[in-house]
Order: structure tokens, then C-alpha cells, then sequence
């Protein structure tokens, strides 16, 4: 999906390296401080440049983050491609992987998670109203192609909403996704599994049991 662009040319002339420094930095801050606590002095200092070259970049904090979250879009839409539940000999197989993957992408980019929790909040609604909108339409595309495969190889009950069967995988995997970044979500799911804040996430759980759950209330899997 083409991106909108929201940096300046003289941001492409500069070099690689410094982009993604300047990206990172504000990643950073934006999902430390949240974006209104956020400066663009903040920002600047964390990348190492001044602030009048980061307004050189960009015209605004809003444009920042306006491109930050278009790049957090790209990366979980790489999760998508990676996915690729066509691949999977089952519609048990794809929703492990898709879980798991969850998993590893929410541990690898923590403060990309961070920012996307950030966007669901109220404050933040003019922003996530005309961004999230791409995003979302790569996933449904996904769970869509994902669902009817599944239905035409007889895999799902007949009786089966497939939007909403849809909605309701992305909703658990948006969970699982803030429940490894979000201190508050971490607590919340350690308190429902029992456990102390020294004892590791048994991965191998969460996801068995996020699959079972999944797959008991859609297919014909028989125990």
C-alpha cells in the first residue's frame, strides 16, 4: 500500500543512517512521553541534531509523528506479509503462527507497540482516525483470505460471521501484542496466569490456549 509522505525533500537528502536515528528518537519519545509531553527539543536531542535541523525535516511534532506512525503501519504490515497463512497446512497451523509472530514482533519493536497503544486513546483521535484506517485494511484483508480458505476446506462451521470472526482474531492478537508492552497490560495478563513478577511468560501457553479458544468456537476440530 503507497505510503503518504509528511517529511520534506531536504529529510531524503540526508543519509540513511540518520533517518532511521531520527525515526528511532522519536519513537522513543513519542512512546515514553505520549505526544502531547513530547518536545520536538526532546526529539532532536535523542537523535543527536539540532532542532532547527529536524524542522528542516519536518514542518511540524504533528508531521513527526504523523510519519512515525505510517512507518509503525509498515512494520506491522510486514507481520502480515511474513504471515502468509496460505502457507499453512491448517487454519490451527495459521492462528499459532499468527500468535506467535504476536509475540516476537511485539518483543523486537516494544516502543512501536507502545506508539500503536497510544493511538487508540481518545486524545489522539484526529490522528488515528485517518491512519489507522490503512493499517486495519491489510489485516481484514488478511483474516478475510485467511477465513474463507478455511470455510471452502470445510474447516469452519457453516454458521460462522466471518467479518466478525475476523474481528474477534485481530482483537486477540492486538491484546496478546499490548500484553508484552504496555506495564499495565503485562500486569493484568501475569495476574489472571498467576504469576509473580520473577516467572518468565510461558509463551507456549498463551498461545495454546489464545489457539484452542479461537479454534474451538469457529471449526469442526473435535478434542
Amino acid at each position: 500500500m503507497k505510503r503518504k509522505i509528511y517529511h520534506k525533500s531536504t529529510f531524503e537528502k540526508t543519509s540513511r543512517e540518520r533517518q532511521i536515528k531520527v525515526y528511532w528518537a522519536a519513537i522513543s519519545v513519542f512512546s515514553q512521553k505520549g505526544y502531547e509531553a513530547a518536545s520536538v527539543q526532546d526529539i532532536a536531542q535523542k537523535a543527536g541534531i539540532s532542532v532547527g535541523s529536524l524542522y528542516s525535516y519536518f514542518s511540524s511534532k504533528e508531521d513527526l509523528f504523523k510519519a512515525i506512525a505510517e512507518m509503525g503501519y509498515a512494520v506491522l504490515e510486514q507481520i502480515v506479509t511474513e504471515w502468509n497463512p496460505q502457507k499453512e497446512d491448517s487454519f490451527r497451523s495459521a492462528m499459532t503462527t499468527l500468535f506467535r509472530m504476536t509475540l516476537e514482533y511485539s518483543r523486537k519493536y516494544p516502543d512501536l507497540s507502545k506508539l500503536y497503544l497510544l493511538l487508540t486513546t481518545d486524545s489522539l483521535n484526529p490522528f488515528s482516525e485517518q491512519l489507522s484506517k490503512e493499517m486495519e485494511i491489510s489485516f481484514r484483508s488478511a483474516y478475510a483470505h485467511l477465513l474463507e480458505n478455511a470455510r471452502e476446506k470445510g474447516e469452519l462451521r457453516s454458521d460462522i460471521d466471518l467479518e466478525m470472526a475476523g474481528y474477534f482474531i485481530d482483537n486477540a492478537a492486538v491484546m496478546l501484542q499490548f500484553s508484552q508492552t504496555s506495564k499495565y497490560y503485562q500486569n493484568r495478563l501475569r495476574q489472571y496466569l498467576g504469576l509473580s513478577e520473577d516467572e518468565e511468560m510461558p509463551d507456549d501457553r498463551i498461545v495454546s490456549a489464545l489457539v484452542n479458544y479461537i479454534c474451538d468456537g469457529l471449526t469442526h476440530e473435535e478434542k
